[in-house]
């Protein structure tokens, strides 16, 4: 079981080394390209797939809150930038995804395996309630139907679905193969 970190353990902490900073690097890279070049084109239930939303509640899992919310701003900025989106919206919405997922991994007991397919749902559905919340505040309004079954419902099911795959593949990335094992032995 994970406790809640003291205050001596957070006057302790280490910030990651260079390879690990390198790793986090061609994380966000990757998760850039995928969602700029490989994203628009696929369409699964009337959904396109976030893979950058995912990967930033991945990275946030599995190193934190702190890194989470870093992680998730250079996403969102890169994304926005690639997309030529308005800058600072999904730059604050990954930031949020980034900081609560990590939360939710420093706080709760993540031996399950479903902890990845929560916070995906999670922050698919505080992601698009977020970025409909931005639309309907600059006059885009949305019929509620439309929003709901076009885009709500099909991308809880599409991004909860992708989870646990892309965090398998994101945790042996960034912690390595040898990390499996040693969780298994226990």
């Amino acid at each position: 079981m994970r406790l809640v970190r003291s205050s001596a353990d957070r006057e302790h902490r280490e910030w990651p080394s260079g390879g690990e900073i390198a790793r986090l690097v061609v994380t966000l890279v990757v998760a850039t390209l995928l969602q700029t070049t490989v994203a628009p084109n696929i369409r699964i239930l009337g959904a396109n797939p976030d893979f950058a939303l995912i990967i930033v509640v991945c990275v946030a899992l599995l190193k934190g809150s702190e890194i989470g919310a870093v992680f998730g701003f250079l996403t969102g900025t890169l994304v926005a930038i690639a997309l030529m989106e308005p800058l600072g919206l999904s730059a604050f919405v990954f930031v949020l995804i980034g900081f609560l997922a990590g939360r939710y991994a420093e706080t709760a007991d993540l031996s399950a395996g479903y902890a990845p397919l929560v916070s995906a749902f999670s922050a698919t559905l505080l992601a698009n309630l977020l970025l409909a919340m931005a639309q309907f505040l600059l006059a885009r309004e949305v019929p509620l139907g439309f929003f709901l079954g076009r885009v709500l419902v099909p991308s809880l099911i599409l991004n909860t679905l992708l989870a646990a795959p892309l965090y398998l593949v994101v945790r042996l990335w960034l912690r390595g193969a040898g990390d499996l094992r040693v969780a298994r032995a226990r």
